[in-house]
């Protein structure tokens, strides 16, 4: 078997473990149970460029901090090549929870690079690295955020394309400022998710599967979410070649079309 593994794998995954090294283990735990639903529409205009949209409702237990709803319109993406796509976009959020403001909201405008890592055998490794201006509406200072994602995913049956697909990622949220809403500088949030998906048609997508996000202690009490996920992304334009790698801010959502293999390092 011919194995490929690029260094590049490495820094993410020590960032990762040296956050978890970190985290307080005494403060008290929150945990809430979650429904996070996703709707993705990816439209190729030319053959490097693209835009991609998302909504994502989500609905809570009553214990549970969370944005129960976060639109993303048209993301504006190019094409490097297949192992690297550039993308810039705005996301709203309105955001709830038993002990925050009411009519809290987020505005943030953020650019990204989706690129491949490598792969070992059939198992393929993807990272998205996203830096973010945030503004919320109690407060009147940006905030500065980097979110790292590293995302593996491998076929589920001897089919290297269309078929279903075993998705793990991991994605560490570190802020660089304080703000006078509430950030702060350093660990913010964790989103670790398991699932698959599985193609509807050529040009869509399910995806179904669990998501734990882990945010930083205020007051010495943790909130700790418990997300069942499901998710659906569709491709327009088939007349163009589709990207290998989609941009989102969702667990690990992309598109599943006919001689697309996303998991398959070149």
């Amino acid at each position: 078997m011919k194995m490929l593994v690029r260094t590049g794998a490495l820094p993410a995954c020590a960032i990762v473990a040296a956050v978890l090294s970190i985290i307080p283990a005494a403060a008290q735990t929150n945990h809430g149970k979650q429904i996070w639903g996703s709707v993705q529409v990816v439209a190729p205009i030319a053959d490097d460029w693209f835009v991609s949209g998302e909504i994502q409702p989500r609905f809570s237990s009553d214990n549970a901090a969370t944005a129960p709803i976060t639109i993303i319109p048209p993301v504006l993406s190019w094409r490097k090549s297949e192992s690297l796509i550039l993308s810039a976009g705005y996301l709203y959020a309105f955001i709830d929870g038993a002990r925050l403001p009411n009519d809290l909201n987020e505005n943030r405008f953020f650019q990204q690079a989706s690129y491949r890592v490598g792969a070992i055998g059939r198992v393929g490794i993807r990272a998205q690295t996203r830096f973010e201006q945030r503004l919320r509406s109690t407060g009147t200072q940006w905030n500065a955020r980097i979110a790292q994602q590293l995302l593996i995913a491998t076929p589920l049956t001897k089919k290297e394309s269309g078929g279903p697909v075993g998705v793990m990622s991991v994605e560490l949220y570190l802020n660089l400022n304080h703000t006078d809403w509430g950030a702060r500088r350093g660990y913010d949030d964790l989103w670790t998710f398991a699932g698959v998906q599985l193609p509807i048609t050529s040009s869509a997508a399910l995806e179904l599967g669990y998501l734990n996000q882990r945010q930083r202690a205020v007051d010495g009490r943790r909130n700790m979410n418990h997300a069942a996920v499901v998710g659906v992304s569709f491709q327009l334009a088939r007349r163009i070649r589709p990207p290998a790698v989609v941009p989102t801010v969702g667990p690990g959502l992309q598109p599943k079309v006919r001689n697309h293999e996303p998991v398959v390092s070149k």
